[in-house]
């Protein structure tokens, strides 16, 4: 039998979704990214989208700026 694994979460959130779930504007949203303090993928596009594990962590932290 192979062996299953669950995929890797996808990020899902968009910039303004996520930005609106930490009360932040986007722009401050892409400097805390571009910091590390959340995750981020960017997308050929050169658009970012957001992990929701990441967002809701740092939201119930309380740690935004």
């Amino acid at each position: 039998m192979p062996n299953k694994t669950e995929p890797a979460e996808l990020p899902d959130l968009m910039p303004g979704e996520a930005a609106q779930l930490l009360h932040v504007s986007t722009k401050t949203l892409t400097r805390m990214a571009d910091r590390g303090v959340v995750a981020a993928v960017t997308l050929p596009s050169g658009h970012r989208r957001y992990f929701r594990s990441s967002i809701d962590s740092l939201a119930s932290s309380g740690r935004t700026s």
